[in-house]
Order: C-alpha cells, then structure tokens, then sequence
C-alpha cells in the first residue's frame, strides 16, 4: 500500500534539490506556460528551448502573437513540426484576447473550451500557473505510474490514461504544479524508457516494479507499426526571371506552409504541364535524393530542374523564399537547389 505522505514529500523534495533549469519555469505568466507546453508536446525539450526564447522575444506577451499573422508564426514554427499546433494556439490566445480580455483564465473549464487545449496541456497549464489540482499525464508520467503500480495495462488507450490521472488526482497534494513536473521530470531523467537510473530514484521504495524486478517489462509495449514510405518527384519549375514556383498548402497538416510541386513517381511530365498550365522546358536535371521520418509517414523525394517561359500565379522570386514557411522536408531538398 502507497504511503501518500512519504512518496510526496520524497517526490517533491528531490525535485526541488535536482529539477533542470529551464527557461519555462523561471516565470509564473501563465501565457509562457502555455506556450512551453504546446512546444513540449511531441517535442524534446533540447529542440524546444531555442524555439520558445524566440518566440518569447518575438511575442513577449499574449496580445503581439494574437495580434500576429499567420505566415510570421508559421516563419517562426518553421522545423519545429506538427504546425497544427501553432495554428490552434493562435486561434485560442485569439479567443482568449477577445472573450477574456487577453488574461488567460484560471478556471478550468473556460481553459479546456479553448482550441487545442486537451487533458494534458490543460492539467499541465491550470496546475503549474494556477496550482489547480490536475494531473498533466504524458508519456514519462504513465511510464512513471505504469511501474510505480506494476500496471500491465496497454497506456496507451484512452480509457487507462483516464484511470491513471484518477489515480495521480487522488495522490495529489496542495503544490500541483510542482508534483505534476516532478512526476514528468522523474520520467525524463531518472525513470527513462531504457536504461532506468533505479540506484538514483527518489521513490524507489514505493516502485512495486522495482521490487519484483519488472522494470524492464513495464510498461507493456506495443509493436510499433510500420511507417508508409512514399515516393516523390519534386520540381524546380523556374522561369527567366530568377522566380520558382512554390505552392501554399490548405487544408493538410502542413496548412499555410510552402512547397515545391511534388507528384508521385509515376506522374507523368504531361499531366504535369496539364494542372498547372504552364509548358514545361525538361533538360533532364536532377538534384539528388532525399529521405525525410514523419512520425507515421517516410518520403523519398527526386529533385528535378525544370524551366518555363510561362506565366503562374504562384511563383515566387528566389530572393523571398527565405522569408516564407516551409517544412523540414522541403527544406531540405530545397537546399539542393542552392548548392
């Protein structure tokens, strides 16, 4: 049986002597919370760190990233991946300017009304800037509990990550915000899903996995499924005037990025020139190849040289391609074209 009060105060106490400096947790403005944990989402905390001081001097207070257009956000997200997370904190601080006079509230149920706040950004938000009493469970914390309990449940269904912050809310003492990063920073350093630092763990004595030994076999994994591969042509088109053409996606993922046009393999150079209604020059220039890991998709992209005496309303001059947001991906076979 779980004694509450020691696995508390021994969690609390070691995280207070050990947490990490990070620049997040040097303010209490709860618009900087915010901002961290929807970086943090998906993300390692090395790659977010220079994102979020950028976006911190760039849009030092709620009202200028509300205020900002989409394009500039996007510019700024540029690499950091899955954009659908900038655009639904853009449209919530929106909501949060105009409904509640640009204060970010502190009642929960306003919070999780806004757009891309889910349990966890919500738990993680309303318990470290308002000490609400929530858990904020991510994938170090089920790990942490999965082993705390010896719980060979399968974390990842919804109905379980439900019954585990059930479990975290009935533990939780007074200091939420404080608990919550203990439990996610125990996770990320000490209680790592390989390799566990067990000698170092400040509630080893608690850990039901640890005294059977059955770290290594908890949480349950599943086998991961493997990643669709998929082909590409992707074109240079330039004209004479030292203009490409690069194309704003809607309604994707990748909405309001730039890229260059891409057809699968099998696209013929006529069915090409035929959507976008340009006669296409081909002297058979090839860039090189590029591979790039989306987190369910792999893409294997051609790079190929082509030239028009055309006219198109999406070219670009090469000179502004910089300023313009375009994804990991196309940047890097981009590059080529500079090289």
């Amino acid at each position: 049986m779980l004694n509450i009060s020691d696995f508390n105060n021994n969690l609390l106490a070691w995280y207070q002597a050990n947490k990490r400096d990070l620049p997040w947790r040097r303010t209490s403005d709860p618009y900087y919370i915010w901002l961290s944990e929807v970086m943090l989402q998906q993300t390692q905390v090395i790659t977010v760190i220079p994102y979020f001081e950028k976006f911190i001097t760039n849009y030092p207070d709620l009202d200028t990233l509300a205020d900002a257009d989409e394009g500039s956000l996007l510019k700024d997200w540029e690499g950091l991946g899955y954009y659908n997370r900038i655009r639904n904190f853009h449209a919530a601080v929106k909501e949060v300017q105009n409904t509640y006079d640009s204060t970010v509230p502190d009642d929960p149920d306003a919070f999780f009304s806004l757009k891309g706040v889910g349990p966890y950004i919500g738990g993680a938000v309303q318990s470290i800037a308002f000490n609400n009493l929530l858990a904020a469970v991510d994938g170090n914390v089920l790990r942490v509990m999965a082993r705390l309990n010896l719980d060979y449940r399968d974390m990842t269904k919804t109905s379980v990550q439900k019954s585990v912050k059930q479990d975290i809310e009935a533990i939780m003492p007074l200091e939420a915000g404080d608990f919550n990063q203990a439990l996610m920073e125990l996770g990320a350093v000490v209680c790592t899903p390989r390799t566990p630092k067990c000698i170092m763990c400040p509630v080893q004595e608690h850990c039901e996995a640890y005294k059977e030994g059955q770290v290594s076999g908890v949480p349950v994994k599943k086998r991961a499924k493997s990643k669709k591969e998929v082909y590409y042509n992707v074109y240079f088109i330039l004209n004479d005037k030292e203009e490409i053409i690069l194309k704003k996606q809607e309604g994707t993922l990748l909405g309001g990025m730039y890229e260059l046009p891409k057809y699968d393999i099998d696209t013929s150079l006529e069915t090409i020139e035929e959507e976008l209604g340009l006669p296409l020059d081909h002297p058979d220039i090839h860039t090189g190849s590029v591979k790039h890991v989306f987190t369910h998709q792999i893409w294997y992209m051609e790079g190929y040289v082509l030239y028009t005496k055309g006219t198109h309303d999406d070219f670009v001059p090469r000179t502004e391609v910089e300023k313009l947001p375009m994804s990991r991906a196309m940047q890097k076979i981009y590059r080529q074209l500079e090289m």
